[in-house]
């Protein structure tokens, strides 16, 4: 279904409305090529909306130790994959790491885990590892 509303510059913008396989609705522009589009539908149709995304990270979180995430819905929803990503890095890290630094790794492991500002996770999205990791000694 193709809706024709809204201008951009005066063209006018067309938008599609899908369906998630969670069963929630979006709207996603129907702007551009049609491989690029229909490439864009196609990878939104085969994955669940965002809200249900974050939703089932924020879950498997709770089950993993993480602590609850202070923020807005939307900072949450972010930075939830976010510090799963840290997580699994200390962890591959830490099965390779020599037997003196595994304490290191614990404790790294530990700040992950209870670090709670959603926007800290954001604004260190690809560097969070290091970050936390500069305060520890071996």
């Amino acid at each position: 279904m193709f809706d024709y509303s809204g201008r951009d510059s005066g063209r006018i913008m067309f938008w599609r409305i899908i369906t998630h396989t969670c069963g929630h609705r979006e709207r996603i522009s129907a702007d551009g090529s049609y491989v690029v589009v229909e490439q864009r539908i196609r990878r939104a149709e085969r994955s669940m909306c965002d809200s249900c995304t974050g939703h089932v990270s924020r879950w498997d979180n709770k089950l993993l130790g993480f602590c609850d995430l202070w923020g807005t819905q939307r900072q949450c929803d972010q930075a939830e994959p976010i510090r799963r990503r840290a997580l699994s890095r200390v962890d591959a890290l830490a099965r390779h790491a020599r037997i003196g630094e595994r304490d290191a790794f614990a404790v790294l492991r530990r700040q992950i885990l209870h670090r709670d500002d959603a926007a800290w996770w954001i604004e260190h999205k690809d560097d969070a590892v290091e970050i936390l990791a500069q305060n520890i000694e071996l």
